[in-house]
C-alpha cells in the first residue's frame, strides 16, 4: 500500500511528537500528513477535518516511564476505541524496551499487544499486515449481510474482530456461549451460520463466531479458515473434551499449551510407524491466564449454583484423534505413551492450532478452552452440558476481564 496519502494520527504528547515524528516518516513524501492527539476530543477535530476518502492510521506512543505504561493507559481510558471501534492502530516506543513493555502489559492486565519501533510503522502498512481506512470506512455503518462470500474478499479488511470463537458442535457447546454475545447481523454463508457482534457490556470487543456442521479435524480446519480471513487477535475454540482417568473431574477447564495427533505415519510389514504432527500454544495470553488461575477457578465455583462446585484448571498438551473413545487404558496405552503430560483428548484443537499457525502468517493466536465431559471410558451424556457451561464461563471471564 501507498503511505504517502495516509493521514498519520499519533497519540502522544506534543513535546515528544514533535521531536520524534520525523522518525514515522517525511510528511508530503511518505506521509500526506501528521497530526498529535492527547483526547477523544483532538481526535474527532481530526477526523472532522478530512475528507470521506482521506486515509486515516493511529500510532499509540507508549510514553511516560516505561514502568507506568502511561501512554498505553492514557489511550485506553481516552474514549477513542469505544467511539471508533473499526481504527486501525499500533502501540510503538523507542529503543530496545518492547519486549520489557509486553511483560509489563501482562502484570497490569492490559490486553497484550505487539509494540513495534517508529521506523516499523511505514514497512507494516506497506506489507498490508496493517490496514489503514478512509474516513468514510472508519464512520460507516456497512452491513456485512449485503456481502456474499465472493464480494467479502474485497471488503474484509474493512470488519475488525479482536475474538473469532469457534465450537465443534452446536448444541451445548455454542449454546452455552451465545449468552455472552450481543448479536449485530450474520455473514452470507450457505454453508456455516457465520455471525458478528460485541461481547455483551463491552461494544468495542467485536467477535465473529460459528460452530461446525460436523465434528473432526477437517470440519475445524475448514471453518477455522473461514473465520481467519478477517484476521481475528484470538481464534478461540471452547467446547468438551476428554480428561486423563484420575487427574481430572467432570468440569475441569482444560487449556492446551500443545496440540498433537497420533494417528499419522507409516504402516509396513512391521506395524505401524506414527509420525507425530504437533502445534505449540504457548503465548503471551496463556501466561496472562496462568497469572489469573485462582481468579479464575473462584469464579467458577462462584457462578455455580448446581452443586457444590471444585471446578479446576488445567494447563498442558491435549492429543487429538479421530475417533470417539470409550474404551479403558486407551489414554494410559495410547495419549500418555505419545506425551506423558498430556491431560485431554478430543477431535478438533489440533486443526484450529494449525490453521492459525498457517493463515495470515502466524498473526492470530489459537487458544484452545475445553472442558472436561468424560474420562474417555464409560461414556454417557450426562456431562455435557455441564462442560460445556464452564468452558463457556472460562471464555467470558477472560474476555470481560482483559486477560486476553
Amino acid at each position: 500500500m501507498e503511505t504517502k496519502n495516509i493521514n498519520l494520527v499519533v497519540f502522544d504528547e506534543e513535546e515528544n511528537f514533535n521531536k520524534t515524528k520525523e522518525l514515522l516518516g517525511y510528511e508530503g513524501a511518505t506521509i500526506k500528513r501528521f497530526y498529535c492527539v492527547q483526547s477523544l476530543i483532538q481526535m474527532k477535530e481530526v477526523i472532522n477535518q478530512l475528507d470521506d476518502d482521506d486515509i486515516i492510521f493511529l500510532v499509540i506512543h507508549v510514553f511516560g516511564t516505561t514502568k507506568n505504561l502511561k501512554g498505553i493507559v492514557k489511550f485506553k481510558n481516552s474514549g477513542i476505541l469505544d467511539e471508533y471501534p473499526k481504527l486501525s492502530y499500533m502501540y510503538i516506543s523507542e529503543g530496545n524496551k518492547q519486549d520489557d513493555i509486553q511483560k509489563l502489559m501482562i502484570d497490569n492486565r492490559i490486553s497484550v499487544e505487539q509494540v513495534f519501533k517508529y521506523h516499523e510503522v511505514l514497512d507494516e502498512i506497506r506489507n498490508r499486515r496493517k490496514i489503514p481506512l478512509t474516513k468514510k470506512e472508519l464512520l460507516g455503518t456497512s452491513n456485512i449481510l449485503n456481502y456474499n462470500t465472493s464480494e467479502l474478499n474485497n471488503y474484509k479488511d474493512d470488519f475488525k474482530f479482536d475474538y473469532a470463537i469457534i465450537t465443534a458442535l452446536e448444541e451445548d457447546e455454542m449454546e452455552k456461549i451465545l449468552p455472552i454475545i450481543e448479536r449485530e447481523g450474520k455473514i452470507d454463508n450457505s454453508k456455516h451460520l457465520v455471525e458478528f457482534g460485541h461481547i455483551k457490556g463491552y461494544k468495542s470487543k467485536k467477535v465473529i463466531y460459528a460452530s461446525q456442521q460436523a465434528t473432526g479435524m477437517i470440519d475445524a480446519a475448514i471453518l477455522s479458515t473461514e473465520l481467519l480471513q478477517y484476521r481475528p487477535k484470538y481464534l478461540i475454540m471452547a467446547g468438551v473434551l476428554g480428561g486423563k482417568p484420575k487427574k481430572t473431574n467432570i468440569g475441569d477447564v482444560v487449556i492446551a499449551t500443545k496440540t498433537f495427533t497420533i494417528d499419522k505415519g507409516k504402516i509396513d510389514d512391521l506395524g505401524f510407524h506414527p509420525e507425530i504432527e504437533s502445534s505449540s500454544n504457548e503465548n503471551a495470553c496463556i501466561t496472562s491466564i496462568r497469572r489469573e488461575k485462582q481468579e479464575i477457578t473462584n469464579f467458577l465455583r462462584a457462578e455455580d449454583k448446581t452443586r457444590n462446585s471444585k471446578i479446576k484448571i488445567h494447563f498442558g498438551p491435549i492429543g487429538c484423534v479421530r475417533q470417539v473413545i470409550d474404551l479403558e487404558d486407551y489414554f494410559k496405552d495410547s495419549i500418555s505413551t505419545t506425551d506423558r503430560k498430556a491431560i485431554a483428548l478430543e477431535m478438533e484443537s489440533y486443526a484450529v492450532s494449525r490453521s492459525c499457525e498457517l493463515v495470515n502468517n502466524g498473526q492470530t493466536k489459537a487458544l484452545i478452552i475445553k472442558s472436561v465431559m468424560d474420562n474417555t471410558q464409560d461414556k454417557d451424556d450426562d456431562g455435557k452440558s455441564y462442560a460445556s457451561w464452564s468452558s463457556a464461563m472460562f471464555v467470558k471471564y477472560i474476555l470481560k476481564n482483559d486477560i486476553i
